[in-house]
């Protein structure tokens, strides 16, 4: 599978799992709960019925058996890393949103850069690489609730990704995406 394949994987999964999170909210509202492991149980009159959610649709989870890669643990990753960065997003969002279709993905990769470029500068020894992933990441969950789940989203963050040099290089100097848990370190 390509480093390409791949990311789109990975962001898809990161996508729906952003998704789910939404729906926990909306659902739980209705009486119903959530559970992380994806399982959804009614409660009231209906409890004794189950619900699985899959994350295992064709397109979003492939595991290669030759491999350890698997897009749903490394978009929860990529997620967690998204999590350290706290930096104000609202108005940056609106101005990717606000961008022609055509030049939205390349507004978001500068977006992104321009970020993790200050957060660096305040965090000493934080990793570039690091930096741009948890903005791009943190950037592409706030999008993706702005833009209600819109899954056209998804190709902006898996774009930046696979048109960032330094972001492949250097997954791909770790042994590829699978290897990235073990070589990112946290800022």
């Amino acid at each position: 599978m390509t480093f390409e394949e791949q990311t789109e994987q990975i962001v898809e999964a990161l996508f729906t799992t952003l998704c789910l999170k939404k729906q926990e909210l909306q659902v739980t509202d209705r009486g119903l709960k959530l559970h992380s492991e994806n399982e959804i149980h009614l409660q009231g009159p209906c409890s004794q019925n189950l619900l699985r959610v899959e994350l295992q649709g064709s397109r979003r989870r492939v595991v290669d058996s030759a491999s350890s890669f698997d897009p749903v643990d490394i978009a929860n990753l990529l997620q967690s890393i998204g999590d350290q960065y706290n930096g104000e997003m609202e108005g940056h969002v609106q101005a990717v949103i606000a961008e022609e279709s055509t030049t939205k993905i390349k507004k978001f990769g500068e977006v992104a850069k321009s970020l993790s470029r200050i957060w660096i500068s305040q965090t000493p020894g934080l990793e570039p690489v690091s930096a741009f992933l948890a903005v791009a990441v943190k950037l592409f969950e706030q999008l993706v609730e702005k833009t209600h789940g819109d899954h056209h989203q998804i190709n902006i963050l898996t774009e930046t990704i696979n048109r960032n040099p330094e972001v492949r290089g250097y997954i791909e100097r770790q042994g590829g995406w699978d290897n990235l848990g073990r070589s990112l370190n946290s800022p």
